[in-house]
């Protein structure tokens, strides 16, 4: 596979570099997805963004729907190996907007990263909430923060703050903030002042996380 497609944003001589994989429904130069770009590059982190083959397919005006899990790993996978040639000596992290951070979360127990960002963990579907997603959660691997909304309809903070997870990761709740951290109009944090403490708290995790 050619490494195409790409969005590459920064600067390329940073140390640290980010590879940041989009949700299932909204491609990787969604308004959300640049907006949340836009404030991690400012903090001298290099960004580089990809498609999944479905997302590309999209694109193209083929109606098409997200691979299973397993593919995507791989495919990532593949993105990260092809990046990694290309970078050698960056400090690498992975992550991605809910179903594409939750593929970052599996795939970084198998390769070389520092650490994990996720941006709205999908927990569990919106129709099947006994079913929760969290092995790659539990189990060993590099840190990994998820950001979510309190209201996160994959996984609110009522549904989600007992559970366990390994104690390398962690969970920073945007208040009032939905899957993509909207907030309510009554609420006392707007969705743009949302979105800027997601981008702040991803990049301070990143950085400490590199100068470590």
């Amino acid at each position: 596979m050619i490494l195409d497609n790409i969005l590459i944003d920064g600067n390329v001589e940073a140390k640290t570099l980010l590879i940041l994989a989009h949700g299932a429904g909204a491609p990787m130069d969604s308004i959300f997805m640049n907006t949340i770009v836009k404030g991690i590059i400012e903090r001298d982190i290099f960004v580089i963004r990809f498609e999944f083959p479905y997302m590309l397919k999209r694109r193209l005006g083929k109606k098409s729907f997200p691979d299973k899990i397993p593919s995507l790993c791989l495919f990532y996978k593949d993105i990260y190996r092809q990046i990694k040639n290309i970078f050698p000596k960056k400090d690498i992290w992975l992550g991605g907007k809910s179903m594409g951070g939750r593929v970052s979360a599996i795939i970084s127990k198998e390769i070389d990263v520092k650490g994990v960002i996720v941006l709205g963990y999908p927990f569990h579907t919106v129709n099947n909430k006994d079913k929760l997603r969290l092995d790659c959660l539990q189990n060993e691997g590099p840190p990994i923060l998820i950001i979510q909304g309190t209201r996160d309809k994959f996984g609110s903070i009522n549904e989600v703050n007992n559970l366990y997870l390994n104690e390398k990761n962690s969970i920073f709740w945007i208040e009032d903030g939905d899957h993509s951290f909207s907030t309510l109009k009554k609420s006392r944090n707007n969705s743009e002042d949302s979105i800027k403490n997601a981008y702040f708290k991803v990049s301070d995790f990143i950085l400490e996380g590199t100068s470590n």
